[in-house]
C-alpha cells in the first residue's frame, strides 16, 4: 500500500481538523437499502506508525510464529471466559457469559477488550472527534494520524455472506446471536471483516466497532484498501504536535469531549491515566 496516495497534512491548525469534519458529514449520501447513509469510521493514533496492527501484534517483538500466537489466543479466551463468568463486580449492563461462551470467540475479544487485555480486534469510532481525542491525548512530542474509511466499502461482502453479516448487527439484550463465522480459523486467506456488537456501555458511549482478520498478524491497512475499490474510501490523515494541545482544549471547551466522557467507567478511566502517566512523563521529564 504506498501510503502517499491516501495520505493528507500534517494539519498544523484546528481549523483544519474542523473542516474535515464538516466535509465529512456533508459527504453522508443514502445507499441501499434507501434508510440507511454511509457512515465513516475514524482511528485515532497518537503516533504517525503509518501502520493499522492491532495491540496483541506488540507482544511479538522477536518473533511472529502464527501457531504459538494462535494457541496464546485461545487460552487467553477460555481463561477469560473462566474468570468473567465468576466476576463478582459485573455491572447489570455488560453481557451475560452465555454471550460469549464457545461459538462466540469474536464476541469474547471485543469484551476482553474493553477489559484492556491486546486481541488481535483494531478499535473504530463512528464520531470524528472521539478519534481526534484519541490520536491528539498521547505522545505529545510526535505527529498523530487519523484513519477513516468510508463503512459501505463491507457491504459487498455482508450481503455475500449472512455469516459475515451477523457479525455487524449490534447484541440486543435476551436474543441468542447466530453463531459466528470462523473467522479465527481460516489462517491464510487474509479475511477482514467488521465487528458491530456493541456489548459494553463503553462501546455505545463510543459509537465504537471493531475490524477483525482472519490473519492474526495482519496490517487492517492494507486490506482495506483493497475493498476500497474506487481507491477513495480510505484516508488517513497526519495531525502536527503542534496542533495536539489546542485541539484538545477545544474538545473540551466546545465539544465537551474528555477522559470522562469518552471513559463512562472506571475500567476505561483506569486505561485513560495509564495513557495520561506517558503524557506527563513525556512532558515534565
Amino acid at each position: 500500500m504506498n501510503l502517499d496516495e491516501i495520505t493528507t497534512g500534517p494539519f498544523t491548525s484546528l481549523s483544519d481538523l474542523i473542516d474535515l469534519g464538516e466535509s465529512l458529514v456533508d459527504q453522508w449520501e443514502p445507499v441501499d437499502p434507501p434508510d440507511t447513509i454511509a457512515a465513516w469510521a475514524f482511528r485515532g493514533q497518537p503516533k504517525a506508525y503509518g501502520t493499522l496492527v492491532p495491540s496483541f501484534q506488540r507482544i511479538f517483538t522477536t518473533k511472529k510464529s502464527v501457531g504459538a500466537a494462535e494457541i496464546i489466543e485461545h487460552d487467553l479466551i477460555q481463561t477469560f471466559r473462566e474468570h468473567y463468568a465468576k466476576l463478582a463486580g459485573r455491572t447489570p449492563d455488560m453481557p451475560q457469559p452465555e454471550v460469549i461462551c464457545e461459538g462466540y470467540d469474536l464476541r469474547c475479544l471485543s469484551v476482553m477488550q474493553h477489559y484492556g487485555v491486546p486481541t488481535r480486534l483494531l478499535d473504530w469510532t463512528g464520531d470524528f472527534w472521539v478519534a481526534v481525542y484519541f490520536a491528539c491525548a498521547g505522545h505529545p512530542t510526535d505527529d498523530a494520524e487519523l484513519w477513516y474509511y468510508d463503512r459501505t466499502i463491507f457491504q459487498d461482502q455482508t450481503l455475500a455472506d449472512p455469516a459475515l453479516a451477523c457479525l455487524a448487527a449490534p447484541h440486543v439484550d435476551g436474543v441468542v446471536p447466530v453463531q459466528e463465522s470462523g473467522i479465527l480459523f481460516q489462517r491464510g486467506n487474509s479475511l477482514l471483516a467488521e465487528l458491530d456488537f456493541q456489548l459494553t456501555p463503553r462501546m455505545r458511549q463510543q459509537m465504537a466497532h471493531h475490524t477483525a482478520c482472519s490473519d492474526i498478524f495482519a496490517d487492517h491497512g492494507p486490506l482495506l484498501r483493497t475493498l476500497d475499490a474506487s481507491g477513495d474510501r480510505l484516508r488517513r490523515v497526519l495531525i502536527a504536535k503542534s496542533c495536539k494541545e489546542k485541539a484538545l482544549r477545544f474538545l473540551e471547551e466546545q465539544m465537551e469531549t474528555t477522559a470522562s466522557t469518552i471513559f463512562p467507567d472506571v475500567e476505561g478511566l483506569g486505561r485513560f491515566l495509564q495513557w495520561h502517566l506517558e503524557t506527563l512523563v513525556t512532558t515534565i521529564l
